[in-house]
C-alpha cells in the first residue's frame, strides 16, 4: 500500500506505505493535521508504527508527535537530536516494516542529519523518499541554517547527490516538495522521476565539478519566509501536541461584541473573503487572506507566531480548512471564527472600513495620465517574479517587507498594491492601512490582468 499526500499550499508531500500481509504501516515527514494518515490506514485496515522524520522541517511543523501520541515510533536522522522520545538510526541501517525494508542513507546537505528512505516490498518498485536532497529537476537549497554553514552544507550536497546518483536507474524518485516550495530553485511540477532520469536530465545533478555545483545552488536561493527559523526551532524541540490525529482542531463560534473585545487585547482577525468582498466591507482591524491553498503560508510571512487570531470566512464551512493550514505553520491560538460574519458585524454597529478596488484599465490609465492625486504603484510579489517583468514606475516592496517600509511611502500620493493576481496586493493593502494609510487601493487582477491588457 503506498499514498501520497499533497499540500498544496507549501507544495509538500508526505507519504504512508505499508505492508499488505501484516497490516503495519510508515508515515514518511507527516504533517501537523496527522489525522489524514489514521483515516488512510483505517480504511486500508493499517497500523502506522513509524513516522519517519527526513529532516527537521522549516516550513511545515511536523506531525511526528501527533502520530507518537497514538503508538507510532519517531525515526530521525543521524545528529537530529530531537528534545522527545525518537530513535536515530546509523548511515545504512535497516528497518523492517512487516515485509517492507527500509533502508536509511545519511544523505545530508539541505541539512546536516537529512536521510533519503529506500523503501523495498516485494513484487513492487524500489522507491527512494529523498526529502529535500532531491526534487524533479531540482536539488534542495543548503542555507536555511545560516550563512555560515552554507558552503559546507553545498558541499554535503553535492556529496550526498553524487551517492544517489550510483543508485539504480529504474529507481523511483518520491521528493517531499514540489512546484511552488521554496525548499529549493526551479522544482518540477511532477510528483515523482526516477534516479535515471534525474542522472540524465536535472541541470544541478549534472554539475558533475564541485565547484561548480556549490557556486550554482548558492546563486539561486528562493526567498526565505521569516517563520521558516521558528517552525525549525518548534520541530526541533517539539511540537506540543494537539491531538490532531484524531481530527481537526475545534474552531469555535465568536459572537461579534467578544471577537472585538479580543482585538482590543491584540487578536488579529484574518478575512478569508475575496479582495473584492474585504474592499466593500470589513472589521476595521481585519487583514485580508482570500481563502485559497496559501492562507498559512502567507500567514507565516505577515503574521507574529504567537498572535492570536479570530477567522471571519463567507462560510462557516470554510473555517476548519484555514484553520487546518494555520497550524501546518506553527499558528496554535485561533480563537474562533466570527458567528454571522459580516452581517452580524454590521448588525451590532462594530467599526467597518472599505478598501478601494481599481481594474487594470483604471491603473494604466492614472499612470498614463497623471491626475490630481498621483499613483504611487508597490509591486508586492517576489524580487524573483519582480525581474522577470513588471510595470514602468512601480517599485517593488516584497509582501514580506511592506509593513517595515510603509513609513518610506510618499504621503501625496495615493498608494496602489498589485501583485500577480490580487490576493497579496489585497493583503499588502490591509497591512498598510493597519499602519496607518488611508490613501490606498488595491488592484484587481494583478499583473497578469495587466499583462493581457498590454496585450490587447
Amino acid at each position: 500500500m503506498f499514498q501520497r499526500f499533497f499540500e498544496e499550499g507549501l507544495a509538500q508531500s508526505s507519504f504512508l506505505i505499508g505492508c499488505d500481509r501484516t497490516k503495519r504501516a510508515v508515515v514518511i515527514d507527516p504533517r501537523r493535521d496527522a489525522g489524514v494518515y489514521l483515516a488512510a490506514a483505517r480504511q486500508n485496515g493499517l497500523t502506522i508504527t513509524h513516522a519517519i522524520e527526513t529532516h527537521i522541517h522549516a516550513d511545515f511543523v511536523s506531525g511526528a508527535r501527533e502520530l507518537a501520541a497514538v503508538g507510532a515510533r519517531v525515526i530521525a536522522g543521524p545528529g537530529s537530536g530531537l528534545a522527545f522520545e525518537h530513535e536515530e538510526p546509523v548511515d545504512e541501517e535497516q528497518l523492517s516494516v512487516g515485509d517492507l525494508t527500509l533502508t536509511l542513507l545519511h544523505t545530508p546537505g539541505h541539512t546536516p542529519e537529512h536521510v533519503s528512505v529506500l523503501v523495498e516490498h516485494p513484487g513492487e518498485p524500489r522507491r527512494l523518499f529523498t526529502g529535500d536532497l532531491l526534487f524533479v529537476g531540482a536539488v534542495g537549497r543548503p542555507d536555511l541554517l545560516g550563512e555560515a554553514q552554507a558552503r559546507r552544507l553545498a558541499e554535503q550536497l553535492f556529496t550526498s547527490l553524487q551517492r544517489v546518483m550510483e543508485l539504480d536507474d529504474e529507481i523511483e524518485v518520491h521528493p517531499g516538495h514540489g512546484a511552488g516550495s521554496l525548499c529549493g530553485a526551479e522544482i518540477g511540477k511532477e510528483p515523482s522521476s526516477t534516479i535515471g532520469r534525474e542522472r540524465a536530465q536535472n541541470p544541478m545533478v549534472r554539475l558533475t565539478d564541485r565547484t561548480a555545483f556549490v557556486e550554482g545552488v548558492l546563486g539561486d536561493l528562493p526567498d526565505t519566509p521569516p517563520y521558516f527559523a521558528r517552525t525549525k526551532h518548534v520541530n526541533q524541540h517539539g511540537p506540543n501536541v494537539l491531538g490532531l490525529a484524531d481530527g481537526m482542531l475545534r474552531v469555535p463560534p465568536i459572537r461579534p461584541a467578544a471577537a472585538a473585545a479580543l482585538v482590543a487585547d491584540g487578536a488579529i482577525v484574518i478575512d478569508l473573503r475575496t479582495p473584492e468582498a474585504f474592499g466593500t466591507g470589513h472589521p476595521e482591524a481585519a487583514i485580508n487572506i482570500a481563502l485559497g491553498p496559501k492562507v498559512g503560508y502567507w500567514a507565516g510571512w505577515v503574521i507574529s507566531p504567537g498572535a492570536p487570531l479570530i477567522l471571519l470566512a463567507e462560510d462557516s464551512k470554510q473555517v476548519p480548512e484555514a484553520a487546518a493550514q494555520l497550524l501546518r505553520v506553527g499558528f496554535e491560538r485561533i480563537e474562533g471564527y466570527i458567528s454571522g460574519g459580516t452581517q452580524s458585524w454590521r448588525v451590532d454597529r462594530l467599526p467597518m472600513r472599505s478598501l478601494e478596488q481599481i481594474s487594470v484599465s483604471e491603473l494604466r490609465a492614472a499612470l498614463t495620465s497623471p491626475a490630481k492625486d498621483p499613483i504611487h504603484l508597490v509591486d508586492v510579489r517576489s524580487r524573483r517574479e519582480w525581474r522577470a517583468g513588471h510595470i514602468d514606475g512601480a517599485v517593488n516592496i516584497p509582501l514580506g517587507e511592506v509593513v517595515a517600509h510603509a513609513a518610506t511611502l510618499p504621503q501625496d500620493a495615493v498608494i496602489a498594491t498589485i501583485c500577480e493576481g490580487g490576493v497579496r496586493s489585497s493583503l499588502a493593502a490591509s497591512l498598510l492601512a493597519q499602519e496607518g494609510i488611508s490613501r490606498i487601493v488595491n488592484v484587481v487582477g494583478g499583473f497578469a490582468a495587466y499583462r493581457a491588457l498590454e496585450t490587447t
